[in-house]
């Protein structure tokens, strides 16, 4: 959606934002403005807020994943429909493509493994109402991002692990088919899902945005078999 802002560097990686993060903030604030009071918009910021750094986050688990082989990463980018590492070279063995795609829907997990620990224990005695569900949602929020991105259809993370494996069995571009139709899939489910819970909304658009990647990916793949 235009060039992305450079924020500079944290944890020794360059951060940029896509312009459609502010998309996603002002859609936050706008739900927020529907509650009484000004604390649902604070409310809604800091949400989404802590929801980009649990994207950013994600993505760190892959760049993690990448430098125990040794690969660096260049950047990572922040965007509407959440973000992604570029790194200096792609994963070349199957145990490389597994860890580094798996170590970003670990990060998530792990995350939202931490925040459910924390708010049963003694120590979130003093937490606020509004303050306990903000990190509710976001528990909600990671194990969503951890275990969709788990799902084994292209262009999710679990599309990158499953065509590693098929790869081990039959022909990179057969597997590649195979994670571009099971990605079709998952996108129609999704728009499916979000038509019935009431219009084209945000689950709606993210559906058509993975259906439009996974379609390319076969046609990608069907234009270069011969």
């Amino acid at each position: 959606m235009g060039t992305p802002i450079n924020l500079g560097r944290l944890f020794g990686v360059y951060l940029r934002v896509d312009i459609g993060v502010f998309l996603i903030a002002a859609i936050f604030v706008i739900d927020g403005l529907r509650q009484p009071g000004f604390g649902g918009v604070v409310d809604e910021i800091t949400f989404v807020v802590l929801l980009f750094m649990s994207i950013y986050l994600h993505e760190m688990g892959h760049a993690f994943g990448a430098r125990l082989f040794g690969i660096g990463t260049h950047d990572v980018t922040l965007t509407f429909f959440g973000g992604y590492a570029r790194l200096s070279r792609t994963p070349r063995t199957t145990l490389e493509e597994i860890v580094v795609s798996g170590s970003g829907p670990a990060a998530n997990l792990l995350l939202a493994a931490g925040l459910s620990f924390f708010l049963g224990s003694t120590s979130s005695d003093g937490v606020a109402d509004h303050s306990w569900f903000i990190l509710e949602r976001l528990v909600y929020a990671n194990l969503i991002l951890g275990i969709f991105n788990l799902l084994p259809g292209y262009p999710l993370d679990g599309g990158n692990i499953a065509q590693a494996i098929l790869a081990r069995f039959m022909r990179r571009s057969q597997a590649r088919l195979i994670t571009g139709y099971i990605g079709l899939g998952v996108a129609g489910l999704l728009v499916l899902w979000g038509l019935s819970g009431g219009g084209f909304g945000f689950t709606v658009l993210v559906g058509l945005m993975l259906g439009f990647a996974a379609w390319q990916e076969v046609q990608a793949v069907k234009g270069s078999r011969f």
